[in-house]
């Protein structure tokens, strides 16, 4: 009995405390980019919201789909900056959108359909 004591007793002061056990991550509900396959927002078409901070050196599994050179319009949140690049890896042109931004259009960026890499940070 001591024994199996002594066992219980030296795994609960050798265990990891909990805050070491637990790696809590506190999202900023602000800092994502929604991106859509059509122009305008297009609800009805393939779009998602991204959170960040988030690098993606391509952009050919984001949330399971493949939004390689598939972008049309975006909305950033009120705490993001997404640096996106033409080519994967974070290579070629690059465009940033600003924290709030809404771009309905890309294609009067030049960007429509060809971002293949981003980075989003979160703050000021």
């Amino acid at each position: 009995m001591w024994r199996a004591f002594l066992v219980i007793l030296s795994a609960v002061f050798m265990a990891p405390s909990i805050g070491s056990a637990v790696d809590l991550k506190v999202i900023d509900k602000n800092c994502w980019i929604e991106i859509f396959d059509d122009d305008e927002f297009d609800e009805d078409d393939p779009h998602v919201k991204v959170q960040g901070p988030a690098e993606y050196s391509t952009l050919k599994d984001v949330y399971g789909r493949n939004w390689n050179n598939d972008i049309e319009s975006v909305i950033v949140g009120s705490n993001a900056t997404v640096h996106a690049w033409m080519n994967k890896d974070y290579t070629g042109p690059e465009i940033t959108f600003t924290p709030g931004q809404r771009v309905p259009k890309l294609s009067k960026l030049s960007m429509s359909n060809t971002i293949e890499s981003m980075k989003i940070t979160c703050g000021p």
